[in-house]
């Protein structure tokens, strides 16, 4: 049979005390070290996902302003294209207005210098009817007088004689 002896209660309270002793020093700093470690574990990957969301927000700040600074380029280009097509039909319409301006004064100069020709022309052969006038007038009569003058109004004008 089992003998309960001194020794047996002695070494059961001893390890008891053993225990509490352990307990007390070693497994109560262990698990305090542990669940620091644990919290600070936590605490970095919830700084971590923080950061992260953080990241992933500037990162649509990013692509937001990226796209924003896109839809201003083509308004400016767009805007650009306009006032340069603008300026183009500007340059046109004046290129047009100052040829229709040159075109109607070299029209206006050439009629202008037609009817200066004509008032010439007119002026001329009012003279020379009139010196044909006078010469016939003068002193040849008849058939032979009018030949003459005749021929000499055509060879003064330059025009040829139809027969």
């Amino acid at each position: 049979m089992l003998r309960l002896d001194w020794n047996l209660l002695f070494n059961i309270i001893n390890l008891v005390i053993l225990y509490l002793l352990m307990k007390h020093f070693l497994f109560k700093p262990i698990n305090a070290i542990l669940s620091q470690r644990q919290a600070e574990a936590g605490r970095q990957m919830a700084e971590a996902q923080a950061e992260k969301e953080r990241a992933m927000e500037s990162r649509k700040q990013y692509e937001a302003s990226m796209q924003a600074a896109e839809q201003e380029k083509e308004k400016i280009v767009a805007s650009a294209r306009s006032e340069a097509s603008e300026e183009y039909s500007r340059i046109v319409e004046e290129a047009k207005t100052k040829a229709d301006g040159i075109i109607e004064k070299a029209c206006a100069d050439a009629e202008h210098e037609k009817t200066k020709m004509m008032q010439q022309a007119e002026s001329e052969v009012r003279d020379m009817v009139v010196k044909a006038a006078a010469r016939m007038a003068g002193d040849r009569d008849g058939e032979e007088n009018d030949r003459v003058l005749f021929n000499e109004f055509i060879s003064k004008t330059g025009v040829s004689r139809r027969e």
